[in-house]
């Protein structure tokens, strides 16, 4: 399930549960659509997620590449310090926010 908030180029996305091989797909599907449709300033807030693996990584990066060319830019929030760890190690916090959302 993902809840979306969007007003003026601008949107907060909370997915819930995991993103994972099975549903990454979904997740970039609507990410991308929200881009297309004028989207440039996105969050991604992870307070209702799980569990993330490589493919559901991959779904961060794919958006982050396609905001950037676009001049936008993603954040994620997340409290999940494993999550935050993850975000760190892959030098994904170095493309793109990574924060707490305090």
């Amino acid at each position: 399930m993902i809840n979306t908030d969007r007003e003026n180029g601008k949107a907060t996305v909370q997915p819930a549960g995991k993103i994972t091989a099975g549903n990454a797909d979904n997740l970039r599907r609507e990410l991308l659509e929200l881009v297309e449709s004028g989207v440039h300033t996105l969050t991604i807030d992870l307070n209702n997620v799980d569990i993330i693996d490589s493919k559901g990584l991959s779904v961060f990066i794919v958006c982050h590449k396609t905001l950037s060319e676009k001049g936008g830019s993603l954040s994620v929030i997340t409290e999940n310090k494993d999550f935050q760890q993850l975000f760190h190690v892959m030098r994904l916090d170095e493309h793109f926010k990574v924060s707490s959302g305090e």
